[in-house]
């Protein structure tokens, strides 16, 4: 009986703190663009832009946040291990409905990155798939 009370009280937390995935066609996703830009010093490189624009959207309640982890072991794509630094260009503290953010290979001293939009919204947090982007051409 005790385990059983005990392996209730585990999945009660574990369901009342888990994250749920972002719809894939989430008006916020559709907010966010990412864009390749030629760097000016090496031609086999690309640098990238990541822009957002919730000016159409109704983001009252909601905390939006820009995930980016920089990855050093690339060829594993996606389901990368060996991550340099983990930081975010859009959060609480810097929020702003359009902006956008400039992320370089010289500056991020890694070969690709991932990113992921975070949405916090009625103390529930939804995050959208992992994508990718290599700096190499």
């Amino acid at each position: 009986m005790k385990k059983l009370l005990l392996l209730g009280f585990v999945l009660f937390f574990q369901l009342g703190f888990s994250q749920t995935k972002l719809d894939p066609n989430s008006p916020v996703l559709k907010g966010i663009k990412l864009e390749k830009i030629n760097d000016s010093k090496f031609d086999y490189i690309n640098n990238a832009e990541i822009s957002w624009d919730f000016s159409s959207l109704n983001i009252r309640g909601k905390q939006i946040s820009i995930e980016v982890i920089s990855i050093l072991d690339c060829f594993n794509g996606e389901s990368a291990s060996d991550f340099k630094s983990k930081f975010s260009l859009l959060n609480k503290e810097n929020f702003s409905v359009k902006g956008s953010s400039q992320l370089m290979h010289l500056e991020l001293i890694a070969k690709c990155f991932k990113w992921r939009v975070v949405v916090i919204e009625n103390n529930k947090e939804q995050v959208s798939d992992w994508s990718y982007f290599m700096f190499l051409k």
